[in-house]
């Protein structure tokens, strides 16, 4: 079974202009623009965490040695 989330949020009207020239020149929905803008959120963030503990475990290793 899929379930869908159902999100109310307030975007800024520049934002939302942006999107909407995207969207002409894009031909997608609202609704792909912004899966899409929050699947490359996810994967940006989970790079910078791991980024993150890397850098982490570096210097804890370095400092135990």
């Amino acid at each position: 079974m899929k379930y869908h989330h159902q999100y109310l949020c307030r975007i800024p009207q520049e934002t939302w202009e942006d999107v909407n020239r995207i969207k002409d020149l894009d031909n997608q929905s609202y609704n792909n623009l912004i899966t899409t803008g929050l699947r490359l959120v996810v994967k940006e963030k989970l790079e910078l965490l791991s980024a993150r503990r890397k850098n982490r475990e570096t210097l804890s290793n370095m400092v135990s040695v």
